[in-house]
């Protein structure tokens, strides 16, 4: 007797390293930045990598108050928020897709809900996504300041959908934390942020991830 599958209502997905090859754009842009300082750089690259979930804002605000003491200076903190997004900008918009990605939003657009959850600043993630021509794809797009926890129960309050009738989709320890913490499924896209465990639902392109969902999951 065949196993009985889930049914499922919703699917939210994170964005850089989920969905494009952008997450080298980012590490590269704090490398530059982090350079300016080169006392911090290797200290502050360990501390970036290790909070891939905070937005760069909070990261600045955090590298200009406590790592360089200057509590208050506020034109730093802009100006270092303004040259991350002047480095990565037109750069995450031209960025290829990860494999079978596209392919994977155009299967299911329609089929249910898409949502995304990303930690790039609101404005610029809408300006991304326009660029893209993704406006149509997804439900709703969240983006900084974000606690992807709060955001995944809002979206499930929304769709009127209990934990297991929700998918989420990412590629770091945060993302899966976040699922795991709410008991949602969780599918990880295996990228350079070292998801935790080496799970059965770890797949390095969506050719892989769209059979799995196929073959698992009942779209409601």
């Amino acid at each position: 007797m065949p196993l009985k599958r889930t049914v499922i209502k919703v699917i939210a997905l994170d964005f850089d390293g989920t969905l494009v090859e952008s997450n080298y754009i980012k590490d590269q842009a704090f490398e530059t930045i982090f350079s300016e300082w080169p006392e911090y750089r290797r200290s502050m690259m360990q501390w970036n990598l290790a909070r891939k979930s905070v937005g760069r804002r909070e990261k600045f605000c955090y590298f200009v108050e406590e790592v360089l003491g200057q509590r208050g200076n506020k034109k730093l903190i802009n100006q270092l928020t303004d040259k991350f997004s002047e480095l990565t900008r037109q750069a995450i918009i031209d960025c290829p897709w990860v494999q079978g990605a596209q392919e994977f939003l155009e299967y299911f657009r329609g089929k249910l809900p898409f949502y995304l959850v990303s930690a790039t600043p609101q404005k610029e993630l809408d300006e991304i996504i326009a660029k893209r021509d993704l406006k149509n794809i997804f439900k709703r797009t969240y983006g900084a300041p974000i606690d992807k926890i709060e955001v995944l129960e809002k979206i499930m309050s929304e769709e009127k959908s209990s934990p297991n009738q929700m998918l989420y989709i990412g590629d770091s320890p945060e993302d899966q934390q976040a699922a795991e913490s709410l008991e949602i499924d969780f599918i990880g896209r295996k990228s350079d942020r070292g998801l935790n465990g080496s799970g059965d639902t770890f797949f390095s392109e969506f050719e892989a991830i769209s059979a799995f969902v196929k073959k698992q999951y009942v779209l409601h």
